[in-house]
């Protein structure tokens, strides 16, 4: 009777430890320079999805058409590296902290002139090298053309221009500066932890998945897939 009730014990004593551990586990906040990663991730997946949107909005205006911008999901995987990769290489563009490491040293009225100078440069100049070592390295591996900037002045092969890279630099400083960091702001001092763990990490691996699905095709077809198109008559 007594080893019994010792072993009831020993089982839920077991099992309150397990629960213990998972909760434990399920809390675990990894953070990226004092802001929690899973933070960083959901305003990411917001920044896919508003990218998604943006170039369907200038090619609405260019060409009246609207598409599926080579993804089944409303998401394109690389801006939503942008929050996270402002957040190290920028932090504040007000008194700009590469790494966490301030710039300037006093935060005088020239000093935030300044570092938002700087960050917009940054920024442009990431931008110009981005696009021209993804566009020909797609060129090279794949045989794929994803864009073509030629017709713009200042253009360096079909992929880069410093008009392209100076409008795409400026606009992601400008989403940096009022809407990306006080988002990552407002979720450090009042946002759900958990809520945007369960979120992100789902959301994010099928953002993920059909990333490396259009990469699969463009292996096998030699061309981007475009899974549907609307044109609009004005």
């Amino acid at each position: 009777m007594i080893a019994t009730y010792n072993e009831n014990a020993v089982r839920k004593l077991r099992k309150l430890s397990a629960s213990v551990l998972a909760e434990n586990n399920c809390n675990k906040r990894v953070k990226v320079l004092d802001v929690e990663l899973a933070y960083i991730c959901l305003v990411g997946i917001a920044a896919a999805f508003v990218g998604w949107t943006a170039e369907n909005c200038v090619k609405l205006v260019s060409s009246g058409i609207i598409d599926s911008r080579f993804h089944l999901l409303p998401f394109i995987s690389p801006y939503a590296l942008t929050p996270l990769a402002l957040h190290v290489f920028i932090g504040d563009t007000d008194d700009i902290a590469p790494f966490g490491k301030k710039l300037f040293r006093k935060n005088t009225p020239t000093n935030k002139f300044l570092s938002n100078v700087v960050s917009v440069l940054m920024i442009s100049a990431t931008v110009f090298v981005g696009e021209f070592a993804v566009g020909n390295a797609w060129e090279l591996l794949f045989g794929v053309k994803l864009w073509d900037y030629s017709a713009q002045p200042l253009h360096f092969t079909q992929y880069v221009s410093v008009v392209s890279a100076l409008g795409y630099g400026t606009g992601a400083y400008l989403l940096f500066k009022f809407a990306i960091r006080p988002a990552l702001e407002a979720l450090k001092k009042n946002g759900d932890f958990l809520f945007a763990k369960r979120v992100s990490v789902p959301l994010g691996v099928t953002i993920i998945a059909d990333t490396l699905f259009m990469i699969l095709q463009i292996i096998v077809s030699g061309k981007a897939p475009q899974y549907w198109s609307i044109r609009f008559y004005f």
